[in-house]
């Protein structure tokens, strides 16, 4: 077997807010497998990521929580991956309509702990019904998101959940 990563095949791969989705779409059904890797991260074939943490666990920037639902060792860094609320099949047809802009925020949030708390890259995953996305930030969204958690210290305010991120980003469309 090759240490070689394989290619993985995105549906779609479209700018949303200063991030560039890459979604993968599949039949939830058709992946009901015994191996939780592979039914998790149905995108990937061969050599499959390495779980670390599997249900929330916290992990800390300053006043962040983030609280990914899983993550995984891949490379030399790590797969935050955030569980989406409950919604309908995503498809390449109605991804743009299904697809909320906070479930985007709070993975990028969730993942920029992981990144701080671990002192490793952590690359935003986002799972939604039907739907894997890979969330890949412009500087101008990684901009949003420390300008969200600013002052970045425990300074005794009080700590800020991804979704408080991700409240601030979105309301801060015209600013980087």
């Amino acid at each position: 077997m090759s240490d070689e990563a394989a290619a993985l095949r995105w549906s779609v791969v479209e700018p949303v807010d200063g991030v560039r989705v890459h979604g993968y779409f599949f039949v939830q059904h058709m992946f009901a497998t015994h191996d939780a890797v592979r039914k998790t991260l149905p995108i990937f074939s061969g050599r499959l990521p390495e779980p670390v943490h599997v249900g929330e666990s916290e992990f800390r920037l300053g006043r962040l929580v983030g609280r990914p639902s899983a993550l995984f060792q891949h490379g030399t860094g790590f797969l935050s991956l955030t569980q989406a609320a409950e919604s309908e099949d995503h498809t390449s047809s109605n991804w743009r309509e299904l697809l909320r802009p906070e479930d985007i925020w709070i993975a990028l949030a969730n993942a920029a702990a992981v990144s701080t708390a671990m002192r490793k890259p952590a690359a935003a995953m986002l799972r939604a019904g039907g739907a894997l996305y890979f969330l890949a930030p412009t500087d101008e969204a990684l901009q949003k998101v420390l300008h969200a958690l600013a002052p970045t210290e425990e300074s005794g305010l009080e700590p800020m959940s991804p979704a408080d991120v991700a409240r601030l980003c979105m309301d801060s469309k015209e600013a980087p």
